[in-house]
């Protein structure tokens, strides 16, 4: 039902309904438990969207610290943590923080789950977008180029935000040129982050 609401853009109800899952999680499995990080991790997510920020940034920072500690640096579920916090650095300006973060994230999952998986082209995507926000039109499309070129046609939903995203690059790269900002696209590359740990654990 959270996931639901979560899906639907019903971000209060799914805090409420997250929230009260977390209680119950930590308090019949623990707070390192499986399910309970997965629960965890998408509360933050839903905080963060539903602009609670600073509420959201903190309990995903604590998140990502239980998964390095459960799973290992490099598991699925600690980069899909390690990008939802590169995410909400980026929606949140901090920009140095996210392009540091986006660039330890993306060869991590480029090697573990291979460069067109779904999450890896959204951390690809996102890294692109870190760099159109700090004016670096260039190597953003030099990141979002070769992301395309890896997306399997596929994976249509990350395709087309990336088309979408080098067509509005590419617009901003020639002089006087009108285009879009790539940062519509920012709310999209998160709610596929928030869509990595509905499945549960892998």
């Amino acid at each position: 039902m959270a996931a639901g609401y979560l899906a639907d853009g019903r971000l209060d109800r799914a805090v409420r309904a997250l929230e009260s899952l977390l209680d119950d999680c930590r308090a019949q499995l623990g707070e390192e438990d499986v399910d309970t990080l997965v629960v965890e991790g998408n509360l933050a997510v839903a905080l963060v969207m539903g602009g609670h920020e600073d509420e959201g940034a903190m309990l995903m920072s604590a998140n990502l610290a239980r998964r390095e500690r459960v799973f290992g640096d490099e598991h699925p579920q600690t980069l899909t943590a390690r990008d939802a916090v590169a995410a909400t650095h980026r929606l949140a300006g901090r920009l140095p923080e996210a392009l540091w973060l986006y660039s330890r994230v993306a060869p991590q999952r480029n090697r573990v789950l291979g460069p067109s998986h779904p999450h890896t082209l959204t951390t690809r995507l996102g890294l692109g977008l870190t760099f159109a926000a700090a004016g670096d039109t260039a190597m953003a499309l030099d990141v979002v180029t070769a992301a395309l070129q890896d997306c399997d046609e596929v994976v249509v939903e990350q395709a087309e935000l990336l088309r979408s995203c080098l067509a509005e690059l590419q617009g901003a790269a020639v002089p006087g040129q009108r285009s879009g900002s790539p940062q519509r696209f920012a709310r999209a590359a998160v709610d596929v982050v928030a869509g990595a740990d509905r499945g549960g654990p892998p």
